[in-house]
């Protein structure tokens, strides 16, 4: 049932036959012994014959207490429980004697089990048997874990739970090896659950979802496995699968014990229920601090990364220049995937940057985190000890690039907040910067911006067939492209449309594109737990001024699919200038796009269709039901004048152009 990988070395050999291949023809006389599992000796790796019943039984209960003396009562008592024969101490003396010869006959040391004060004592090492062996490498591992060392932590996890071969003493039946064996199950279980923990916490979430199902399938009432499963499937995004954990455990609670699942795992459940982010268990009693020498921060890539394939080789062509820090802004809309972009190209750009990544989600939209803060993070993940770290920011930038000078490392910031100056954060040497950000960071210097939009309509759609399934996307593919489209074509909306769609499976793709073009709220309709397309929307409202949000609420009650300057002009009750100071704000935050226009007319400005549509949900509520027939009756009487006007100039100039050619003629 155990399926933890097992790493053998040579003080924790996975078998005899191991360490006899790894000791050769040398003889050295060490001594391994192994008690959880089958009793077996081995001496230079070659297996030693104790015999059976008795020699095995006296010298299982020598290991159990290893440097420590044993009295002869208490072996008698193991061998014959409550009828020992008469010569019972004889009979003790002479399976030790039979010990005694195997050992020495296999090249053992003579003196491996003692004569001492009424009994006998086994003397050995902690690397000498595999139950010590076992809690040193937990003790390690531990250590390591509190240390920050997370990676290493696991590893020594795994070195001691492969120490396993089964039910500790499994060929000494009896009272005496069913209370050891239950022990050492526990054991085994509780430091699995620690692995785990580990795991968990550095973020192989998706790798022990295959560990845990099998161990909640066989033991259902273990309430930390369930949790771990739970978190597991819930952070790999699978939500229902993680809720179905639950219910089963429940169930299985409810109906052997009488019992409701404990208050930890109730709230697991309601967190998972509700959508909200969730802390990934740790070490009991301890609080992991991640301080790798070479750190390795950025998030787990997403495994469904679909499109953008025009960016990425550009970007990583920045991110690898020569000749210092170089950075590189990922701006759009929220939901518009750029964090998911950034991690991709950090990932695959891994060689490129020997001395680490370091990654730090800023809150720009919502509380952003001071430079100072982010700072002091850095230089820890650097190895910088915190009694040297000093107080005052512009001395901890100075410190950050004293210590970056000699490293080539990516730094990536996520979600950069436009009123927060982050110049601090930039590196010297031969690093790099890649940020993200919701408006253009141009306080920046030396910036390079890619502004990203929707995906192509064909990266989209293959987005939206990793959700759902290709056969069901490209059974009704005409249907899925008006899905995608009333997505706005942004990654967000598409994978929120994807899980709406994964838990109606009956759900043509036809009826859904019909309730997202005619659904009152399409953004309430593409918006499930944390995949929440409005939310995002909704902070880049809120750094907007009442003249700009004003604007583009009318804007987006506009009917026109192109909108030209003077129709803004109409509907923002301002001079020219003033108007173009908000358009420019609101195509520097991507809640508007450029168009191309003609050098008489000027530019003109669209929509992406699902922020056109939170537009004008946003105006029908704060500007009053009369609102549309009001923008639209501006426009009217603005496009007449518009039309007059230009037809005036038009006539103008070709009046001017007759008086010219006549003038030549002459």
């Amino acid at each position: 049932m155990w399926r933890v990988v097992l790493y053998a070395r040579k003080e924790f050999p996975s078998s005899i036959s191991e360490t006899s291949e790894e000791a050769g023809t040398q003889k050295t006389g060490r001594v391994f012994c192994r008690i959880l599992g089958p009793l077996q000796i081995a001496i230079d790796g070659k297996p030693v014959r104790v015999g059976r019943n008795r020699q095995l039984t006296v010298l299982a209960i020598l290991l159990l207490n290893a440097n420590k003396v044993v009295p002869v009562s208490t072996l008698i008592d193991a061998v014959w429980r409550s009828s020992p024969p008469a010569t019972a101490d004889k009979q003790i003396q002479t399976c030790v004697w039979r010990l005694r010869n195997s050992f020495t006959a296999a090249g053992g040391p003579a003196d491996l089990i003692e004569t001492d004060q009424g009994g006998y004592r086994i003397r050995l090492s902690d690397d000498d048997l595999d139950a010590r062996a076992f809690e040193k490498a937990v003790r390690g591992a531990r250590d390591l874990a509190a240390a920050g060392d997370l990676e290493s932590a696991l590893a020594e996890y795994q070195r001691a739970l492969s120490l396993f071969r089964g039910q500790p003493l499994a060929d000494l039946p009896g009272p005496l090896t069913y209370g050891i064996a239950a022990h050492w199950e526990e054991r085994r279980f509780s430091v699995l659950e620690e692995w785990l923990d580990i795991g968990l916490a550095f973020g192989r979430h998706s790798e022990l979802i295959g560990e845990l199902k099998p161990l909640v399938a066989e033991y259902p009432m273990r309430e930390r496995l369930c949790a771990q499963l739970m978190t597991a499937l819930y952070l790999s995004q699978r939500r229902a699968e993680a809720l179905a954990v639950y219910r089963n455990s429940r169930i299985t609670l409810i109906n052997k014990l009488g019992l409701e699942p404990g208050a930890r795992l109730q709230e697991l459940h309601q967190q998972i229920l509700a959508g909200e982010p969730i802390d990934t268990p740790l070490i009991p009693q301890r609080r992991v601090h991640h301080t790798a020498k070479t750190p390795a921060q950025l998030p787990a890539r997403a495994q469904d990364f679909t499109g953008r394939r025009d960016l990425l080789p550009k970007i990583a062509s920045d991110l690898r220049g020569e000749g210092g820090a170089r950075v590189v802004a990922l701006t759009g809309c929220g939901g518009s995937g750029k964090t998911a972009l950034a991690v991709q190209v950090g990932h695959d750009l891994h060689q490129y940057f020997p001395d680490g990544q370091l990654y730090a989600d800023l809150h720009g939209q919502t509380s952003p985190v001071p430079p100072h803060e982010v700072l002091c993070g850095f230089l820890d993940a650097l190895g910088v000890p915190e009694q040297r770290v000093p107080a005052g920011l512009a001395a901890r930038a100075a410190l950050f690039r004293s210590v970056s000078a000699t490293k080539r490392l990516l730094i990536v910031l996520d979600d950069l907040a436009e009123s927060i100056r982050y110049e601090t954060l930039l590196p010297s040497g031969d690093s790099a910067v890649l940020c993200t950000a919701r408006a253009s960071p141009l306080k920046i210097p030396g910036l390079v911006e890619y502004r990203m939009g929707g995906l192509p309509a064909d990266d989209a759609l293959d987005l939206l067939a990793s959700l759902v399934g290709t056969e069901r996307v490209f059974t009704e593919v005409e249907s899925a492209r008006r899905i995608i489209q009333a997505c706005g074509r942004l990654p967000l909306a598409i994978r929120a449309a994807g899980a709406r769609l994964r838990a109606r499976p009956h759900c043509s793709l036809r009826a859904f594109a019909d309730r997202l073009t005619t659904h009152r709220s399409r953004i309430a309709e593409l918006t499930i737990g944390p995949l929440d397309i409005g939310a995002r929307l909704a902070t880049s409202l809120d750094q907007l001024s009442p003249a700009c949000r004003h604007l583009w609420m009318r804007l987006g009650l506009c009917h026109l699919e192109h909108l030209p300057e003077w129709a803004a002009s109409t509907l923002s009750d301002l001079p020219a200038e003033e108007t173009q100071r908000l358009l420019d704000i609101l195509v520097n935050q991507h809640l508007l796009t450029v168009a191309p226009g003609d050098p008489v007319n000027g530019p003109t400005y669209t929509f992406n269709s699902l922020i056109r549509d939170h537009a004008r949900r946003y105006g029908e509520k704060e500007l009053g039901s009369s609102a549309t027939e009001d923008v639209t009756h501006r426009l009217s009487h603005a496009a007449r004048r518009w039309r007059a006007s230009a037809g005036h100039a038009d006539s103008h100039r070709k009046n001017e152009g007759a008086t010219v050619h006549g003038a030549r003629a002459v």
